[in-house]
């Protein structure tokens, strides 16, 4: 048998045992984060050219957009609703590091939406099922990579893995058989991408979002007969090799795990929007403020940290940029006590004060200092006239071994929710997709209409 084969047995199988209560709430509560942080991040500007550019169709099924009144085909709304849903950059981590949800939810959401899903389970559990081994798919990508050093990645994660996750939960919903099934993870398989130098842009969202369209155009095709290589992860010349070069690991592919990667190790939620890195930074940052004195002019700032090139920008060049840059949220946390959506505008990236602390931030690299989010540890040292402190950061609140509580999830997705949509709207969503196990078809339309109404302040293109 195949590598190919092997691994789409393997998921099928996992999908058979289906889920139990740890991984069904684990799942419930990715929903609801990731719905949340997409109608929240509908209205920035990427996703916003995405629905623009995005024909109307004039015929045959559609998908709701997540903040707009229009529709589109099912391609494009996992598209623009996956760069929604990863714009602000507030999804969960994953470890190995990776963005699993905006890559794989989208997709299962629009083709749910649009073609017949067999009945032998309600559709939400159906769904819930999908979601959960198409996250399971890429995280064993990724576990097989064994780049897990941010400085040894070659491709942005997501955009690598992304599309066969994508592929695998589509293929699932739309029960393919086992050959279909493979052929759809084969031809995603030629779909993966993502080049690392357009992290800070507009483009890092669109690998999240070209992920789940592309893996969602995978099944469909594989669905009709389209065929790939019996082989394209395991051969010589294929993924494994194309995208993890000599560190390729395929028995992680199909290794017996336990519990589901959705349990263990689980997602570790965002409460600050930016990359997740810049977390420890941040709160070393808020510790080291909370220690001076006030009204204190800051004269000098040193992050102690790990050799983390991609995140050493000391002038980013715009308030998005700064969601990647150490010295931006280090300057943002020591000034204002706090990291929200509006710290990562224009506006707030140009002020006089951030201008004026950002050359004063260093990085001294520490070689002995791991950069892998699970065994990452960083220190800030502050200096003002007569003074310094510093603060330390082991790892942020909701990374693994030390998650963050439902009520702390729930606060998250009503404060989203609320800013984008209005409260009413939000206690719906949030009520729907507390009981998304048991929803039906009648149950996701009144889901997807309520995440459809035009978010507040943008126009409903």
């Amino acid at each position: 048998m195949s590598l190919t084969s092997a691994f789409a047995e393997h998921l099928s199988m996992l999908a058979v045992r289906g889920l139990d209560d740890a991984a069904r709430q684990s799942a419930i509560s990715l929903v609801l984060d990731g719905l949340a942080v997409a109608a929240l991040g509908a209205s920035e500007k990427s996703p916003s050219i995405l629905a623009d550019s995005a024909p109307v169709p004039d015929s045959g099924a559609s998908a709701s957009l997540i903040g707009r009144s229009r529709r589109a085909a099912p391609a494009d709304a996992a598209r623009i609703n996956g760069a929604a849903m990863h714009v602000l950059d507030f999804e969960p981590m994953w470890n190995p590091a990776n963005h699993s949800l905006s890559t794989t939810l989208p997709a299962a959401l629009a083709l749910a939406e649009t073609s017949p899903i067999a009945h032998d389970a309600p559709l939400g559990e159906r769904i819930l099922s999908a979601l959960a081994i198409g996250i399971e798919a890429q995280e064993r990508l990724r576990l097989s990579s064994r780049q897990f050093e941010p400085g040894t990645l070659v491709f942005h994660p997501p955009g690598a893995v992304g599309p066969l996750g994508s592929a695998v939960a589509c293929g699932l919903l739309m029960q393919l058989d086992i050959a279909q099934f493979g052929h759809a993870i084969a031809i995603a398989a030629s779909r993966a991408g993502g080049v690392q130098a357009n992290i800070g842009s507009m483009t890092k969202a669109l690998h999240c979002g070209q992920a789940a369209a592309s893996g969602l155009e995978s099944a469909v095709l594989a669905a009709r007969g389209f065929t790939a290589d019996a082989d394209a992860l395991g051969d010589p010349r294929g993924y494994g090799k194309a995208f993890f070069g000599d560190g390729f690991t395929p028995e992680e592919l199909i290794k017996d795990h336990g519990a589901l990667q959705i349990v263990h190790p689980g997602p570790a939620y965002k409460l600050y929007p930016s990359q997740y890195g810049t977390h420890f930074v941040i709160r070393a940052a808020l510790a080291a403020r909370a220690a001076m004195p006030g009204n204190q002019t800051i004269e000098r700032v040193v992050i102690h940290s790990p050799p983390m090139a991609y995140v050493d920008r000391p002038n980013p060049a715009t308030g998005l940029a700064g969601k990647f840059s150490f010295q931006y949220t280090a300057a943002i946390a020591l000034l204002d006590g706090d990291v929200t959506v509006a710290s990562f505008t224009d506006a707030r990236r140009f002020a006089p004060d951030v201008v004026d602390l950002l050359p004063r931030i260093n990085i001294v690299p520490d070689m002995q200092r791991q950069g892998r989010f699970d065994a990452m540890t960083l220190a800030i040292d502050v200096e003002w006239r007569g003074g310094r402190t510093r603060g330390t950061c082991d790892g942020p609140p909701g990374i693994w071994g030390r998650p963050v509580s439902a009520e702390q999830l729930q606060a998250k997705a009503s404060d989203c929710l609320s800013t984008a949509l209005g409260a009413d709207a939000a206690a719906e969503i949030i009520a729907l997709v507390g009981r998304f196990p048991s929803l039906d078809c009648a149950g996701l339309a009144r889901l997807m209409t309520c995440l459809a109404q035009p978010v507040r302040g943008a126009k409903a293109a």
